[in-house]
């Protein structure tokens, strides 16, 4: 009886080491916000966003002058030429809510374009170290979805991969 049990826990004991899972975490965005090449990213980025202050700024001056003209000659101008100008002034002030969606369009997709190669390298870094220590799950506590707080944190790991 005693070796039937022993044998059982033995079994037991094997079944359930087979089943060990080691899990890990990470904090993705800030290894992100950390890499060297961030910060040339984020230069491009307010370049190109300077470029278009700088055109939202004259379109801006140009509203501004025309409505300016409008508010003080507008009441001595005929019926056909005031409602010419008040036209040109929706259409200015249409034209700017436009280009402001393409512009916040534009620097999304360049943010996307720029940060892309670098989200895949720290996925393959993680996804290296993941195979490289045997780990089952290894968890990003940045996305606010960690479904496990134990573990062992693997930031140290990403960085290492990653020459950082």
């Amino acid at each position: 009886m005693k070796h039937v049990i022993m044998v059982i826990g033995m079994v037991t004991a094997i079944s359930f080491s087979g089943l060990a899972q080691k899990f890990g975490h990470i904090d993705s965005q800030e290894i992100l916000l950390n890499m060297p090449e961030r910060a040339d990213a984020q230069t491009a980025i307010e370049a190109r966003a300077a470029e278009y202050e700088a055109e939202i700024a004259r379109m801006q001056q140009d509203l501004q002058t025309k409505f300016a003209e409008y508010q003080a000659k507008g009441e001595t101008w005929p019926d056909a030429i005031r409602q010419q100008k008040e036209r040109e002034l929706q259409s200015l002030d249409q034209g700017m809510q436009e280009f402001g969606a393409t512009v916040q369009n534009e620097l999304a997709q360049l943010e996307q374009q720029l940060l892309m190669p670098m989200i895949e390298r720290v996925q393959e870094a993680i996804n290296g170290v993941g195979a490289e220590n045997g780990f089952t799950y290894i968890f990003d506590t940045s996305s606010g979805a960690t479904v496990y707080t134990g573990g062992e944190d693997v930031g140290g790991l990403v960085r290492s991969k990653l020459g950082m």
